[in-house]
Parts: structure tokens; C-alpha cells; sequence
């Protein structure tokens, strides 16, 4: 079985975010070389599993992976190569936290491969980087993405995080400003979600964090998508912007519906009609892996009605849209609701896709969810014509 993209889970991290829900650890620096040898040892388990084939994208992300010494990133990549090929013009990106790295860092991790760089600043404003529990400053931020440059990184992204409690407009605004200033290939805005399990989630409930409203929410993500589009770079999902030719190609896979493979502590995989998922306990992991032992934790087969939502729910948040069948071309075509979404500017018909308009951006998971309602309440065949 042919598998486009390959993500491997690198847990640690030099302390946990408040934000965050990942799987991440820290304060377990001595476990880096047993976890590294037991994600190559997953990988020479799969590979008995799946067709050797090139993989087309290789993704480290985390927790924070630069925070392993980059020869330990290449070990894991021979062995990639090894068990399943990789082709010549493969995409490796690797997360980074400007706190873990330097010029000589970067320069290690391009001469193991990495290609790619993912560098997680989240804010170039002090203020918003404490409340964010960052553990870099503004000024170490644009320092890593000029020693990045130096080292030759030439594809770069920068993700940034808006919405944040008590941070003002103004300031978000100038992080914008300053990572276009940078001329990254790649930027992702995310807007500040609160998730279960995470201290942000506990201050929340003990009323000592007061979550922007959906409506300020809105305003600040319109604002990101219109100044970020018109200093040229281009849109082609909710939340990532690129320089032509230079999105994602791994997290492409994902909202396209191509099959990947996840290794290490609770990675994800999704391979022929099938989501599964490994335990998310280190020592478990570490024990399983190391008794030849599967580390895989659940496993569920993608019914019919899931797979359209989820093609929807994925692809209406891409510029490409959702490729229609026709029956559903049929009813979406004669139905009242849908034809007022796109009189309001929501959604857009062409041909065979339904696609987001301007004002649908920020509402596109309301939006797939909405359309998947109307396909799936009545029978197929019977379209609700106004």
C-alpha cells in the first residue's frame, strides 16, 4: 500500500505550553536516544506491513523536535530511507522553538536532510509571548529565523497564534507586520483555542482567563487573511498562507484525504479506509516497542457517512474546495439553503466543487457541517428545489 507522507512525533519539549494539548514532555532529556531507537525500530515494523514506495513528505513535529540533537533527526531519517525510500525531491520539515536553536543547529539539520522548517513563534510581541508561556523572546525569534537563513534553510514557515486574552490589536497586527518583514516562503495564523486538559482550560474554569468573543475572534482572523494576501502570499487553507508553490505538501496530504503513516508516542495514521493511533504513555511505548510489541493503542475503519464529512470538513477548508459527485452536485444545485449561502457570499458552486467565498472563511467548519445536514436529510435523488 502506497503511502504519501510520513509524520513522526518527537514528545519533548523545554516546558508545556498553556495552551497546548499535544503529547509533551520535558524534564526527560535522558530518554532522547531510547525513544529515538524505538521510532526506528516502529519503522522497520511497519515496513513490514506497508509497500516500500518514495514517500513524498516527511514531517517532525512535537512537542518540540529540535530539542534532540539533530544526529539523532538524521539517525531516524536513514532509517526512513531505508525501510521505505524517499523520492528526490522529498519535503522534510522539522518544528522549531526559537528557544532550541542556533546557527550550528540549523546547519546540522540541513546537512541530515531537513529541507523544511517550521519555526513556532507565535507572537514577535513580549507581552503575548509570556502569556503564551513561551519560552523565547521576540528578539531570539527573528535571530533563529536569520540563522536559519545562514545555515540555508530556503523554505521557512512561521506559525503565529491570534486571539490572545489581553494581548491588544495593535500588537498582533505588528507581529503580522514583522513576520512578512521577514519574507518567510510560508506563514500559519491560528486563531487561540482552548483545550481540555491544558492550563489555559483551568484558568478558563476558574475565571482568571477571559476568551476573546466569537465576534473580536472574526475580526482580527479577517484582518490576518486580507493583510497577509495582499503582501502576496496566497491562501490555501483557513489558517496557512504561502509564496506560490511553497505550501505544505504534508499538510496538504492530510486535507486531501492521502494516506499517511504516524510513528512515535500517540501518532496518527490513516491507511486504507482505516484510522489508527498509538498509546500516548511514554514508558508503555517504550516497553511495547522494545518487546516487539505493537504500540498501537485503537484502530477505527472510516464508514461512508464519516468519510463524506470528512471530506468535506477537510476540503471545504482548502482554496481547492470539495470535489462533488454528481448526485450531490444535484442537490446542492436545486437546494433553498444552499443557494442562500451562496447569495450571501458563504460559499461558492463551480462545476464540480463547492468551494468558500470571502465572507465563508471564517466559518468553514460551520459550513461543511451545514452541508453534509442537507445531503444527508433526505434520500439521495429527492434535492429540495425552491
Amino acid at each position: 500500500m502506497a503511502l504519501h507522507g510520513l509524520y513522526i512525533h518527537i514528545p519533548f519539549c523545554p516546558q508545556i505550553c498553556p495552551y497546548c494539548a499535544f503529547s509533551s514532555l520535558r524534564g526527560v532529556d535522558h530518554l532522547h536516544e531510547r525513544y529515538v531507537l524505538a521510532l526506528c525500530n516502529e519503522l522497520c515494523a511497519r515496513g513490514e506491513t506497508y509497500q516500500r514506495n518514495p514517500l513524498q513528505t516527511v514531517f517532525f513535529g512535537g512537542g518540540t523536535p529540535t530539542q534532540i540533537d539533530p544526529s539523532l533527526i538524521g539517525q531516524v531519517l536513514e532509517t526512513v530511507d531505508r525501510v521505505f525510500g524517499m523520492c528526490s525531491d522529498v519535503e522534510i520539515t522539522v518544528e522549531a522553538n526559537p528557544g532550541t536553536v542556533d546557527l550550528e543547529k540549523f546547519s546540522h539539520l540541513r546537512s541530515v536532510g531537513c529541507n523544511r522548517l517550521s519555526l513556532g513563534v507565535q507572537s514577535f510581541d513580549n507581552y503575548a509571548l509570556k502569556k503564551l508561556g513561551r519560552v523565547h523572546s521576540s528578539e531570539e525569534a527573528i535571530r533563529a529565523f536569520s540563522s536559519a537563513r545562514e545555515a540555508g534553510f530556503s523554505n521557512v514557515s512561521i506559525d503565529l497564534i491570534f486571539s490572545v486574552p489581553s494581548v491588544s490589536e495593535p500588537a498582533w497586527k505588528g507581529s503580522v507586520d514583522r513576520a512578512i518583514s521577514l519574507q518567510p516562503e510560508h506563514i500559519s495564523a491560528y486563531a487561540l483555542t482552548i483545550e481540555e486538559g491544558t492550563l489555559f482550560a483551568k484558568r478558563e474554569r476558574e475565571g482568571m482567563l477571559v476568551v476573546l468573543t466569537e465576534d473580536d475572534d472574526a475580526i482580527q482572523y479577517d484582518w490576518t487573511r486580507h493583510r497577509l494576501m495582499s503582501a502576496g502570499f496566497g491562501q490555501y487553507e483557513v489558517s496557512n498562507f504561502a509564496q506560490d508553490g511553497r505550501e505544505s505538501r504534508h499538510n496538504l496530504g492530510y486535507w486531501t484525504g492521502l494516506e499517511y503513516l504516524g510513528v512515535g508516542l500517540s501518532a496518527h495514521s490513516y491507511i486504507g479506509g482505516e484510522r489508527f493511533w498509538n498509546i500516548s504513555d511514554i514508558e508503555s511505548y517504550l516497553q511495547r516497542v522494545e518487546g516487539k510489541i505493537s504500540p498501537e493503542e485503537g484502530r477505527e475503519r472510516v464508514d461512508g457517512q464519516t468519510a463524506r464529512r470528512e471530506r468535506f470538513w477537510l476540503g471545504l477548508r482548502t482554496s481547492q474546495g470539495v470535489l462533488l459527485t454528481e448526485m450531490e452536485q444535484e442537490i446542492l444545485k436545486h437546494n433553498c439553503r444552499m443557494a442562500s449561502l451562496v447569495d450571501a457570499e458563504f460559499l461558492r458552486l463551480e462545476h464540480d466543487r463547492v468551494v468558500l467565498a470571502d465572507s465563508g472563511w471564517c466559518r468553514a467548519d460551520g459550513l461543511a457541517v451545514e452541508l453534509t445536514d442537507l445531503l444527508e436529510q433526505k434520500p439521495e435523488g429527492t434535492p429540495n428545489v425552491c
